[in-house]
This record gives C-alpha cells, sequence and structure tokens, in this order.
C-alpha cells in the first residue's frame, strides 16, 4: 500500500521515478560542483602532508547507472568494475509520524528511502613502503563526494525539495568498509566503497473523503 505523498496521491513508483528522474538529470552536474568546491581544500591537504598536489578524478554517472528499487549485483555475484560509479534507490520503512494536535484530523507517515553512492578505485600498490595503497583513500573520497552531489541534487531540484522540505533532511548517513573485488578472478582488484544517505517524506490522508 502506498499513502499519499504531499495533497497528491503518489504511489512507491511513482516516487522512485521522480528520484531517479532528478539524479539522472543533475547527478554530474552536480558532481562537478563538488569536486570544484573541494579542489582548495585538497590543496591545502596535500600542503600539509608535504605531498604533491593531484587532483582527484572522477567519473561520470552514466544514465543506465541509476537503479531504482534495487542494486545491480547480490551477494553471490558481485558485477564487474565496469558497472562503477553506480546509484541505487531503495525504499526504507513507512510508519506512523508524530505531528503536533493541528494535524490530529488526518493520517501521517514517514516515507524513507536511501540513496546509495558507489565508487571505485584502481589499485596503485604502497606508497613509501607504508604498507597502504592510496586508492584505499581515494575510493572513501570518491563515495562520499557522489553522496554529497546527491545531496545537492535533492536540495536543488523543485521536486525533490518539496517532498523532503517537511522534516529534517537527510535523516541519517552510513558509510561502508572498503572492500576489494577481482571480478571471476581476473584483472586488477579494484577498491570499492559505498555511502548511504536516507531520507523522510511526510505523507497525509485523510480516513475519509472530501
Amino acid at each position: 500500500m502506498s499513502p499519499y505523498l504531499s495533497d497528491t496521491l503518489v504511489g512507491t513508483e511513482e516516487l522512485l521515478d521522480m528520484i531517479e528522474s532528478a539524479i539522472i538529470r543533475d547527478i554530474n552536474e552536480a558532481l562537478a560542483t563538488v569536486y570544484e568546491r573541494r579542489t582548495p581544500l585538497d590543496q591545502a591537504r596535500a600542503a600539509l602532508r608535504g605531498e604533491e598536489f593531484v587532483p582527484l578524478e572522477y567519473e561520470d554517472v552514466p544514465v543506465n547507472h541509476v537503479w531504482a528499487g534495487n542494486f545491480p549485483s547480490t551477494v553471490l555475484e558481485e558485477v564487474g568494475p565496469e558497472a562503477y560509479p553506480y546509484v541505487a534507490i531503495t525504499i526504507d520503512d513507512v510508519i506512523p509520524d508524530a505531528e503536533d494536535l493541528m494535524q490530529d484530523h488526518v493520517n501521517v507517515y514517514r516515507n524513507g528511502f536511501t540513496l546509495h553512492s558507489l565508487a571505485k578505485a584502481t589499485p596503485e600498490g604502497e606508497v613509501n613502503g607504508q604498507g597502504i595503497d592510496p586508492a584505499s583513500d581515494k575510493v572513501l573520497r570518491r563515495a562520499v563526494r557522489m553522496g554529497e552531489a546527491l545531496h545537492l541534487v535533492m536540495t536543488s531540484d523543485p521536486t525533490m525539495i518539496r517532498l523532503i522540505s517537511g522534516g529534517s533532511n537527510p535523516t541519517r548517513g552510513q558509510h561502508s568498509l572498503p572492500w576489494r573485488y577481482q571480478h571471476q578472478g581476473v584483472g586488477l582488484n579494484f577498491w570499492f566503497q559505498a555511502v548511504g544517505t536516507t531520507y523522510a517524506i511526510k505523507s497525509y490522508s485523510a480516513p475519509w473523503s472530501s
């Protein structure tokens, strides 16, 4: 069952379509904005660490790398590195929401959805004999910046900002540990990492017909 969203009846599929459309339209422009904003901060970090500044590069997210409702991989069969980077949109619980007395004549719910950003980095090997591959740092930063870009999309798209403005959003942020995977045991042993950001939408439905 899909409850009402705002003053219009919008089901789960319609919600997924709205989110997917906003991401497809604006994600790559948002990524460019996030990376441009980070450049002076990256330069300052490199100087502090006594390292030569090398701009962190990123890949655009193709239209067919935005997945609504599921992930393109499972724990049994991981997809290859060519599927990255990608965004997965998943629907979370629909639960009752506490409201003030002015809203006691309607049913109020919280509809949740999570935007998952999955990034990859090419292995570079050890640096300075420290036993640490710098790609493990790059993959984290790429995943985090994808999450920031998605938040920029959610807060700049007219439809999405209307839906999420009813509460404090995002409601939750999550980071996975990095993992490595060599697809079917062939090729480079890439680094991967995921960042998830959860949002909530207040849904109102009257218990009677107007």
